[in-house]
């Protein structure tokens, strides 16, 4: 779609607004060591810490950055602090360099950044020396995780004073805050309660439900955005080039905009299962438009923490295969590394995981070249709007159950082939002319302003699939979904527990909420039928599929809680339905393959140059139980992949190793066939200086090259 003079402002003020270029930018392979203090039983407090050793490892490695701790849950910090919170041994340890000295010095001499963790909101010492720090529930009783409130005196106290004494004494080149976001709950300290009454003129409610119920929940979502905020000024002023970092922020359970401040988005991912939510959480931080890495730890574990009774189940190494699949799919969705070690409580580095992260590194700098300096050119947008995730959740940043909608969507798109996004709302209005297709996954809340914006996108030829109950609400007493009129029908506020599709000749069980609707212009594309089906395909007078042709484009609802089913279930025949509705929405899709569903494929851009990726993940054996441990990737079998693709290469190739294979150019197509590859392989596609990718057939390129000429017709006019 033609991109306007008014949205070509508006994207230079967006870009005015993004983070300031840091060193961070170049970065691409980090290290984290997890490192718990002893504050008990040691009159030396690091004896295993080795100059040496460090130097060594460090220079095997040879890692862009390395990120150590400098304060942990516990609350102590590892060196003499004015604020006495210090280890207990320090107090008469008095000779020779500390830690994080000997970790400054190394890093410098090896030209390695070095970031500094500090635990936010867990603070035990904090908790047990000022209980009024503490969060705590509407009984005045402390949250069991011991949680700090970001309104009481802890940050302004305690918190900034002493990054401040750490900036002064180690000159780190960022800051990681860990024990954030995840810690939020409803804090009915003096404080919260004050300030809320003094906002709203009322006393906070107490329970769901109530009246204000979520506005209360609000008041604490603004309130962590204040905080993050207010540590990112406090660093800057004292360092404009540090980069922040809070962990975990504003990744998919906090899909809120993020505020002006973090540098750098970051979140250490699960030790179990945690290739599916490297794919989910890397989409998710690449449309945010600050630079990211992930974290994965370099242990394994299928229950890495108690749950209920149920004990934790001890941590492993991974092997070699297990690490680089999962950094494959970060690298394939733009993203940095960060790999997570244990350091021994002494000090002491675990010398023989080094030597597998050292081939770590050698995988990931392999295929640094083509993964820098890249965007997304995906077709398909999936969105993850903040409201629907409120609603749907506890209201703050849930991670659980209410992200399945979405969660199922990516893993359907990513089986079926289809590069796609997932966005909130506001890079969703800012990008949708990049789209060709857009997935509202069980989306049951939407800014009422994004009715119009996607109406309009799809009245002029875009195409929309909308599951469930589409925005849900209440126009004089009668209840509607969202943009009813693009849809083609109307909701009669009935539910059914589940439901049966007929497809395909048979009774399709879908284990999830269904909403009979109405048709109100669209047609049906797949009847709901009655009861189970059991006996007769028996069609109600209800619709479990329909379609409908809106202005240029066209809309396909889908009348249950489809992509929440398909996450629960992963059922095969639930994802064929999902790919017979897509097939019909892109009939002439831009990337189709025969690849086998445990590929992953990303299309993204570099200056000149197209690149696939392919990532493998297949684990090689059965996860069932409690097996979470890749121990062999199996190689894939061969397959063929056709993109549109506006102007013919000048090359194609496989990297890394610049490696030939079997393509073919036609009719605006590129055809290749991809031979056998084990964990990660990527076909880089070189356009030719005169063609630029300015004509290349895929919509971002092109309005990318739209949006440059018009800000040098800007710059002319304004000279005129």
């Amino acid at each position: 779609m033609p991109v306007t003079r008014a949205a070509r402002r508006r994207k230079r003020l967006e870009i005015s607004d993004a983070p300031m270029p840091t060193w961070y930018d170049e970065a691409f392979f980090l290290l984290h060591y997890e490192h718990t203090f002893p504050h008990e039983g040691f009159s030396h407090p690091f004896p295993g810490a080795d100059r040496d050793q460090i130097t060594a490892l460090l220079s095997r490695v040879r890692p862009d950055a390395v990120q150590y701790p400098v304060k942990g849950p516990s609350g102590y910090v590892a060196y003499a602090s004015r604020f006495g919170n210090g280890l207990p041994a320090l107090s008469y340890y008095t000779e020779g360099p500390d830690l994080l000295t000997t970790w400054r010095e190394v890093t410098r001499e090896l030209g390695i950044r070095l970031i500094l963790g500090y635990s936010g909101l867990i603070d035990r010492q904090a908790a047990d020396t000022r209980s009024d720090w503490q969060r705590v529930n509407d009984r005045g009783v402390a949250y069991p995780n011991g949680a700090l409130c970001v309104n009481g005196g802890y940050v302004e106290e305690l918190m900034l004073p002493q990054l401040d004494e750490i900036l002064d004494k180690y000159e780190p080149d960022g800051i990681w805050v860990d024990g954030d976001n995840w810690t939020v709950s409803p804090c009915y300290c003096s404080t919260c309660e004050s300030e809320y009454q003094l906002m709203h003129g009322r006393s906070a409610p107490l329970r769901p439900g109530w009246d204000y119920w979520d506005e209360w929940l609000r008041f604490h979502r603004d309130s962590f955005q204040r905080y993050v905020g207010r540590v990112a000024r406090y660093l800057h002023d004292r360092n404009p080039f540090l980069v922040y970092a809070t962990n975990g922020g504003f990744a998919t359970h906090q899909p809120e905009a993020p505020p002006g401040g973090p540098d750098r988005l970051t979140w250490d991912l699960s030790p179990a299962y945690s290739l599916r939510q490297a794919g989910l959480e890397g989409r998710f931080f690449d449309s945010r438009g600050i630079p990211f890495d992930l974290i994965t730890w370099n242990r394994c574990s299928a229950r890495p923490w108690p749950q209920g009774k149920v004990p934790a189940l001890p941590a492993y190494p991974k092997t070699l295969d297990h690490l680089n699949q999962e950094g494959s799919v970060i690298f394939s969705n733009g993203g940095r590394w960060s790999v997570w070690m244990t350091v021994g409580a002494e000090g002491n580095l675990p010398a023989k995981q080094h030597e597998t992260v050292a081939e770590v590194a050698e995988f990931a700098r392999a295929r640094q070249p083509y993964c820098q300096e890249s965007q997304s050119i995906a077709y398909v947008a999936i969105l993850h709007a903040a409201a629907t995730h409120q609603k749907a959740g506890n209201g703050l940043y849930d991670p659980g159950p209410s992200l399945d909608r979405v969660r199922g969507a990516h893993q359907a798109f990513l089986e079926l082939h289809h590069p796609h996004d997932i966005v909130s709302e506001e890079e969703l209005i800012r990008r949708l002319e990049q789209y060709s297709l857009v997935v509202l996954p069980e989306q049951i809340a939407l800014p009422l302003d994004l009715d119009g914006v996607l109406m309009d996108w799809v009245c002029h030829g875009g195409r929309l699939i909308a599951s469930g109950r589409v925005s849900p609400r209440l126009n004089e007493a009668v209840p509607v979904f969202a943009m009813e009129d693009a849809l083609g029908v109307q909701w009669t506020g009935q539910k059914l527990d589940e439901g049966y599709v007929l497809f395909r000749g048979e009774a399709l069980r879908v284990a999830a909420p269904f909403y009979p609707v109405a048709l109100s212009g669209a047609s049906i594309m797949l009847p709901l039928l009655r009861a189970d089906g059991s006996a007769a395909l028996e069609e109600s007078e209800h619709p479990a599929v329909t379609r409908y042709t809106y202005g240029q484009g066209e809309v396909f609802y889908i009348a249950g809680d489809l992509f929440t089913a398909y996450q629960r279930s992963q059922y095969p025949g639930l994802r064929a339905l999902i790919g017979e509705i897509v097939e019909q929405a892109l009939p002439t899709a831009p990337v189709l393959t025969d690849a086998p569903p445990t590929v992953e494929i990303t299309l993204r851009r570099q200056p000149g140059r197209l690149v696939v990726h392919f990532a493998n993940h297949s684990p090689g054996k059965s996860l069932a139980q409690n097996s979470a441990f890749i121990e062999k990737v199996p190689p894939t079998e061969p397959f063929s992949i056709t993109l549109a693709l506006g102007v013919e290469p000048a090359a194609v190739r496989l990297q890394p190793g610049d490696q030939e294979l079997q393509w073919s150019y036609a009719e605006d197509t590129l055809t290749a066939f991809i031979p056998s590859f084990h964990l990660h392989t990527m076909l880089a596609i070189d356009l030719s200086v005169e063609a630029g990718p300015e004509t290349a057939a895929e919509p971002a390129a092109v309005a990318e090259a739209e949006a440059t000429a018009g800000e040098e017709q800007d710059a002319q006019d304004d000279q005129d």
